[in-house]
């Protein structure tokens, strides 16, 4: 057996891997150096970490609550616009109405003018 540890100890492939996987350590730990990508709850190692976390969620919260009340005031906007156009549809409708009744004497009247003038004998 001390042959077969000699000789994979010696392989160039398990030797390669060895190396990309401290290469890989060294990156992790020289990124904890530099800035690091904290997400969620549970990346926070260290006080900092918890910092910026709670400081992202603190902007976070404010952002949406921004965002919320724009929503809303927009919403608002919307639904008065609507009832200032559902008030004026039924005043439109109103003198649709009234003007249909108005062309309707007209033409009565026209009628009434055209029969009276137009000879009997013709």
């Amino acid at each position: 057996m001390g042959s077969v540890e000699k000789d994979i100890s010696h392989d160039h492939i398990y030797l390669s891997n060895i190396s990309v996987e401290k290469d890989c350590h060294q990156a992790r730990n020289s990124s904890d150096t530099r800035r690091r990508a904290i997400r969620k709850k549970c990346d926070i190692q260290t006080e900092e970490d918890r910092q910026m976390y709670f400081r992202r969620r603190t902007l976070n919260n404010a952002s949406c609550r921004i965002s919320r009340i724009h929503r809303r005031t927009k919403l608002d906007l919307i639904y008065k616009k609507c009832a200032e156009y559902e008030d004026l549809n039924t005043k439109l409708i109103r003198q649709e109405g009234i003007l249909f009744e108005v062309i309707n004497q007209l033409k009565e009247h026209l009628r009434s003018l055209v029969s009276n003038d137009i000879p009997a004998n013709e």
